[in-house]
């Protein structure tokens, strides 16, 4: 069995058009300085409340 090491981020993406807008947007922004990236977990998820 091999050795691995991860490097955890935590990334926080939004999006007026929903939550896979948002990952989607997040992850491709990551990927502009993180190479070799191969999974992603999301933990939580927030929203706001309009008109009560």
């Amino acid at each position: 069995m091999s050795n691995h090491v991860y490097k955890t981020l935590a990334l926080t993406g939004s999006s007026p058009w929903g939550i896979e807008n948002a990952v989607n947007t997040a992850i491709a922004k990551a990927a502009e300085s993180v190479r070799n990236m191969q999974w992603f977990e999301v933990v939580e998820t927030r929203d706001h409340i309009q008109e009560g």
